[in-house]
């Protein structure tokens, strides 16, 4: 069996003594019902990243080898936008000559990349490991993030801050900003992640409303309606009174 690096980046030192990444992920441990955001790092000798595929044969017996190895494990082909869009959400993978990526428990990254190093037509180089994913639900996920309000009205205020009583920034840059802190990665969902709103910026809005009522935030209306918010300044909180 090949000895195969397993590095969860973002975690201790990126990079050992000899300046190659660490392996730093047990892969025979319990992890219960978490996924992974993970990259099987390969090499694909009848691949070229500047050309392509040697031949079209040889990319047909490539994608076929891929995709029957992938749903050897009941894992969905495709990529993370194909599951958004499915009510059924579940791992997945997306085959590349040089990087089979996707989502998966954390439990089966062990037994892919043992069977990605057994294929005839490529071979395992390491293994990425990046964010947990989370199969929650909508209510579990929103007392989470309840959890963490006093942190979000933090950092709200923290970041709200203008010079001017008349600057103010985009109510929802500042909810997509901040989702960025504080959301968990849940299975199958964007969440605002790459488009448009979801649960989390909608949290992080209604505790925008919340300290407007307090009078901790001023909201105001943009062109066509844009909803604007920015932070009291310290001559209104000591008018207002007001301790944060």
């Amino acid at each position: 069996m090949a000895n195969i690096k397993y590095h969860q980046n973002g975690v201790g030192r990126e990079y050992g003594a000899d300046h190659t990444l660490t392996n730093n992920w047990n892969p025979d441990a319990d992890y219960g019902n978490e996924y992974v955001n993970i990259h099987f790092r390969i090499d694909t000798p009848s691949y070229d990243y500047s050309c392509g595929f040697s031949s079209d044969d040889d990319r047909q017996k490539w994608h076929k080898e891929a995709r029957e190895l992938i749903e050897s494990f009941g894992i969905f082909g495709g990529c993370g936008y194909d599951i958004e869009n499915r009510k059924d959400k579940q791992a997945h993978l997306y085959a590349h000559p040089q990087d089979i990526s996707g989502v998966i428990l954390k439990n089966d990254v062990k037994k892919v990349a043992e069977a990605i190093s057994k294929m005839k037509l490529s071979s395992i180089r390491w293994v990425d490991l990046y964010e947990t994913v989370y199969v929650i639900s909508d209510e579990e996920y929103e007392k989470y993030l309840s959890g963490r309000d006093e942190e979000i009205r933090k950092a709200l205020f923290d970041s709200c801050h203008t010079t001017r009583t008349t600057k103010y920034y985009s109510a929802f840059d500042v909810c997509r900003y901040l989702a960025g802190m504080f959301r968990l990665n849940r299975l199958g969902l964007n969440d605002g992640r790459n488009y448009g709103g979801g649960q989390t910026i909608n949290h992080i809005m209604k505790i925008i409303d919340e300290m407007a009522n307090t009078g901790l935030l001023v909201i105001a209306k943009g062109k066509d309606d844009l909803k604007l918010v920015r932070s009291i300044n310290k001559t209104e909180q000591k008018r207002l009174k007001l301790a944060l």
